[in-house]
């Protein structure tokens, strides 16, 4: 999964998160009467992050007894497995890796959603005159070389009633938004709608977003918090006062976004401030809708799983209770 448009930028902004860490683990410091937990982020600070930071900012989490210790990972597929292992207590991942991850034996719970719907999208240049996935027959599309978006886009194409094996596709890796840009390829699958989105309108190339629950993707949990099956069966207080902190700290940026925007951008100054603040603006919505936030919806994740399965994404179907759980989330 992936957040920006360059590699390079990328790369640059992870070079400059060690400092970043141990800057804001030293201004949590002298908090020996909290108990101590780590947070692995899915990447770089971003957006989508807003309640975290926001939460850290107002001083939530202290006001739960913790002192939360934020580390972002130099590849996002490594969290879930942080967690599985006891390098983490929470980690972020997303509702279709977590599933896949589950399938292959990890022993992962998925407590609270973060971002309650799909970011991920097809883009195309709005100069282009393709308006939408029935016009991509015989194009090009750009997509970042993992398996689920190969499943995400032949499941919109055959919606669409376009045959998937009429278009190619084309690995880029995670340059997808330079690849449309330049011209290289007619769109792409992979960019996410409040991020590539944002910034290809920044840089003066507007684009069209094809969402992909509307075209029969199954909607899905974009991001999630997961724990460890052990920390869900001994660990449930601490859980369940981290997510009250979370809930605050979202619930703070939507009345505040601002603020949000704020506690982002000090996280990460290496990231545009406008592509922060069109993201934090674009979430908000989204987290003042869920009631209570973090819920779960079983139905949903059983149809991704059945969707994952029916795609041979995973070879058993998960069982829900295994899964994912509302055990711990906040009234």
């Amino acid at each position: 999964m992936l957040f920006c448009g360059s590699m390079a930028r990328r790369l640059a902004l992870l070079a400059a998160l060690p400092l970043m860490l141990i800057l804001l683990v030293a201004a949590c410091g002298g908090d020996d009467d909290l108990d101590r937990v780590v947070l692995a982020l899915d990447w770089f600070p971003n957006a989508d992050h807003a309640g975290i930071y926001v939460a850290q900012a107002q001083g939530f989490f202290e006001d739960e007894g913790l002192k939360v210790v934020l580390q972002v990972p130099s590849n996002p597929e490594d969290p879930p497995k942080f967690v599985a292992t006891g390098r983490a207590d929470f980690a972020i991942s997303y509702e279709p890796d977590v599933i896949q991850a589950k399938a292959q034996g990890l022993p992962i719970v998925a407590v609270a959603a973060i971002v309650p719907v799909p970011l991920n999208s097809i883009q195309v240049l709005k100069s282009s005159g393709l308006s939408g996935p029935g016009d991509l027959a015989g194009k090009r599309i750009a997509y970042p070389g993992i398996p689920s978006n190969e499943a995400y886009l032949a499941t919109v194409l055959r919606h669409a009633g376009v045959d998937p094996d009429s278009v190619e596709l084309v690995n880029v890796g995670f340059d997808l938004g330079p690849a449309l840009r330049g011209g290289r390829v007619d769109a792409t699958i992979g960019s996410y709608w409040n991020v590539e989105a944002v910034e290809a309108e920044l840089k003066g190339f507007p684009v069209d977003v094809i969402r992909l629950q509307d075209w029969g993707v199954p909607t899905y949990d974009e991001l999630v918090f997961i724990v460890s099956e052990k920390a869900a069966s001994e660990n449930g207080d601490t859980i369940r006062r981290f997510l009250r902190a979370i809930a605050r700290g979202h619930q703070f940026a939507v009345s505040n976004p601002d603020a949000a925007i704020d506690a982002v951008a000090v996280a990460n100054p290496e990231m545009e401030r406008e592509l922060i603040d069109r993201g934090v603006r674009l979430l908000t919505p989204l987290w003042a809708e869920m009631r209570p936030f973090g819920r779960l919806d079983e139905s949903k994740w059983q149809s991704f799983v059945d969707f994952l399965y029916d795609n041979q994404l995973i070879e058993e179907r998960v069982p829900l209770d295994t899964l994912m759980t509302n055990e711990f989330i906040p009234e």
